[in-house]
């Protein structure tokens, strides 16, 4: 890996972080550690960050909240838990709380390795801009475009749209918007309907007259090219 990515390491096991901190960087990580909840935090907010490791015990919290925190300020950096745990339940709370995935302890190093690589080449891949039609997003700016016009999405809106433009000609039900949205509590079936319906107008609004969100009658919506 010829670059060099900035890994937060948010863990208060010594010899855990000894280890990744000497191992990490030969596989091109830079490792910034931190051994509490506050540290990690105030670690997060002081700099940029590629990738973020939390275990789940620390000493003034635990990872799960932490990385809920984390998510309220960034919804795109790759979050993988560290857990000696190794019931399902705590799996799944870590990925309901936003992060991208987990590993149990002990793990080696190589397996770490692959997986932060493998999250961030999905971070990669989804960062690249997105077209279709006249419309174009940006994923990792958050901007969207239609032609030359720039649309003014809210959060959701924007989700939405790229989900639909990623998969341009299927059908998506309400319940595989809900699905991607995991548990957050802001999204069920009728303000799908609602972000639908602005999403419409303000595609109509910029321009794109060539886009159109389709409603499927019983199942979904298509986003189409006419």
């Amino acid at each position: 890996m010829a670059n060099h990515y900035r890994v937060l390491l948010v863990e208060d096991d010594p010899l855990i972080v000894k280890t990744l901190k000497m191992s990490l960087p030969y596989k091109g990580f830079e490792v910034t550690s931190c051994e509490s909840f506050k540290q990690g935090i105030e670690t997060f907010r002081s700099r940029s960050f590629d990738v973020v490791l939390l275990d789940v015990n620390l000493p003034d919290g635990n990872g799960f909240e932490l990385c809920r925190e984390i998510r309220k300020e960034n919804d795109t950096v790759p979050i993988l838990m560290l857990t000696a745990k190794t019931d399902e339940a705590s799996a799944v709370q870590g990925l309901g709380e936003g992060a991208d995935d987990y590993i149990r302890k002990p793990y080696g190093v190589q397996e770490l390795t692959a997986r932060i690589t493998r999250l961030l080449n999905l971070k990669r891949r989804t960062a690249e801009a997105l077209t279709f039609g006249s419309i174009k997003l940006d994923p990792k700016k958050r901007i969207a475009w239609a032609g030359e016009t720039a649309m003014s999405l809210g959060r959701r809106e924007f989700d939405i749209l790229s989900m639909l433009v990623k998969k341009a000609g299927d059908v998506l039900s309400r319940n595989d918007i809900m699905d991607a949205f995991g548990e957050e509590s802001d999204v069920y079936d009728r303000t799908i309907d609602s972000h639908l319906s602005h999403l419409r107008k303000k595609i109509k609004d910029a321009g794109a007259g060539d886009v159109h969100i389709t409603p499927v009658y019983g199942v979904g919506y298509r986003l189409e090219v006419r």
